[in-house]
């Protein structure tokens, strides 16, 4: 790979809608929801992870949660809200021009799915590059130039979005997935619900796009 990236998972959501439990740790394929996630991270890019997570509580749980791979953990920044909160601590960790973002409910990611933006990167020198899905850009699988994320991170007010994050970004080269692999069309896929850690929804949602 011509560039470097460091990865960061954003973690810190309450799993409102996955019921009473933390979905991080919930058990798919034998292992923890955050491990697959951070692990798939760390292979595909060759760098140990940044975890942002709410605080030090959450921390501790996530770490008992990860195996297989080391990990940096940072807390949510208090001045932001959702996922840009963690984003916002993390960036100013990393350590390398680029930065690849997603989210810390994302076990499928694909090796395949992230080079390719890291190609598309190395080849275009743009602000970042973001799948596009259902004509709805998915910042929580970007890859972004690590200082002018930092940038529109500070740029923003506390309660801006992570699309409204990425809107300031420019050039912006946005990727379709609509005919995209299937192992890229996977990688965007998240768990929200107990119910989307069946195999058959992961396919249908693969099928579907």
């Amino acid at each position: 790979m011509g560039i470097e990236v460091t990865p960061v998972v954003v973690a810190g959501g309450r799993s409102r809608r996955f019921g009473t439990a933390d979905k991080l740790v919930a058990t798919l394929a034998g292992r923890p929801i955050i491990d697959h996630t951070v692990v798939a991270a760390a292979e595909a890019l060759g760098t140990d992870p940044i975890l942002a997570t709410r605080d030090g509580t959450h921390e501790a749980r996530l770490a008992g949660a990860v195996r297989g791979t080391e990990v940096r953990f940072v807390h949510d920044h208090p001045e932001y809200a959702g996922p840009v909160a963690g984003i916002a601590a993390a960036v100013t960790d990393v350590d390398t021009p680029w930065t690849f973002i997603c989210g810390g409910d994302m076990p499928w990611l694909s090796n395949r799915a992230i080079q390719s933006l890291c190609t598309r990167c190395e080849r275009l020198k743009p602000a970042g590059v973001v799948p596009v899905r259902d004509g709805r850009p998915e910042p929580l699988h970007g890859l972004y130039r690590t200082a002018d994320l930092e940038r529109a991170v500070a740029g923003a007010c506390g309660r801006t979005s992570v699309r409204g994050v990425i809107e300031r970004l420019s050039p912006l080269v946005t990727v379709p997935t609509t005919h995209a692999d299937r192992s890229f069309r996977r990688s965007l896929a998240d768990v929200d619900e107990p119910s989307d850690l069946r195999p058959d929804h992961v396919e249908f949602a693969v099928a579907g796009d």
